[in-house]
């Protein structure tokens, strides 16, 4: 036992000299010759399976469950990847729900810009498609990148271009085209009456 103990001993002494020897505050493990990286990596951490929320002053901004999270270097660029529920929040409350292929957050802009195939959904069911979108926190703006195609109780619009302002509730296409289900627009009317 006691040989055991002066081998521990002498390992621990040499550790600590070796450690001594390479100087701790210049230690670099790429301190090889042709080791050592030629720039800092762009992504300095990644995870796999992730909930990530994008906090402001009032709470929320968003939420996102995520296959694949990057953050970069300067932590102002966040990459997600295979968006499976993310929330818009407007005012704490969820405004829209959406599916993406990936996503890039900025935390100096505020702005979630989602791409590779969007899907979201209103709270009223509506759903809008399209190959990506850019929600602003800072407006509660959310405008489509490229076409989109509308689905809601009465029919489905195809546009151009999309824009949704949470703050007045408004909508607004453009180069629309729309397929309306009569049935439906009668169920309108007949309540309206």
């Amino acid at each position: 036992m006691g040989h055991k103990l002066h081998i521990r001993i002498v390992v621990m002494i040499l550790a600590v000299l070796s450690l001594i020897a390479l100087g701790l505050r210049n230690y670099s493990p790429y301190a090889a010759r042709g080791a050592r990286p030629k720039q800092a990596p762009t992504v300095v951490l990644a995870m796999e399976d992730v909930y990530l929320v994008g906090l402001g002053h009032n709470g929320k901004l968003w939420s996102a469950k995520a296959d694949k999270v990057e953050i970069g270097r300067d932590r102002s660029i966040t990459e997600l990847d295979k968006i499976h529920d993310a929330r818009i929040y407007d005012s704490g409350k969820v405004a829209l729900k959406a599916k993406a292929g990936k996503a890039i957050y900025n935390t100096r802009r505020k702005n979630l810009s989602l791409g590779g195939g969007v899907e979201i959904v209103g709270s009223n069911g509506q759903k809008v498609t399209g190959e990506g979108a850019v929600w602003s926190s800072s407006n509660a703006m959310l405008r489509s990148v490229g076409p989109v195609k509308f689905d809601g109780k009465m029919g489905n619009v195809v546009a151009d271009r999309l824009v949704v302002d949470l703050k007045s509730q408004e909508l607004g296409m453009w180069n629309v085209s729309m397929k309306i289900r009569l049935d439906a627009l009668n169920d309108d009317a007949m309540e309206a009456r």
